[in-house]
């Protein structure tokens, strides 16, 4: 995961341990986040030396990797159909969401501008500003009337 804790001490210790047969597994693949003075290094840049040395890639337990996204629908007890994905990255939240069957809002208050949406080959079904910008039941009800 992130922390500002990492250090080349941690990076040794981990190297050595998923050397000697530790499983490696991380959050996220995403290499930048955003921070009040622009991106910062996520957690694909943290584990990124660490990947380089022992040759071995992580695996990556959150965003985009649906089984999270299951096992969170199945503790809540929902079906996908009536769940949102709502995140700032195209690599990590989108294609997470849309690979898990969800309804996918991408908010361009992080790390994805409005210009950089059309370089992807699949796309959110909406587009915020923030999410302060999201009405839930109206997406909601335009997907029913879309279904009938």
């Amino acid at each position: 995961g992130e922390t500002e804790e990492y250090n080349y001490h941690t990076i040794i210790e981990a190297t050595h341990l998923i050397q000697e047969g530790a499983k490696f597994i991380a959050t996220n693949p995403d290499i930048t986040g955003p921070s009040q003075r622009g991106p910062v290094p996520a957690c694909g840049a943290i584990v990124a030396p660490i990947e380089k040395v022992t040759g071995i890639t992580p695996y990556f337990i959150g965003k985009p990797n649906p089984a999270m996204m299951y096992w969170a629908r199945k503790k809540l007890g929902v079906h996908s159909a009536s769940c949102f994905m709502i995140g700032d990255s195209m690599e990590t939240d989108i294609v997470g969401g849309l690979e898990s069957g969800m309804t996918c809002c991408l908010v361009l208050s992080g790390v994805t501008q409005r210009e950089m949406v059309k370089t992807y080959p699949y796309q959110p079904d909406y587009i915020f500003e923030s999410i302060a910008d999201i009405d839930p039941v109206a997406i909601l009800s335009r997907r029913e009337r879309v279904r009938s």
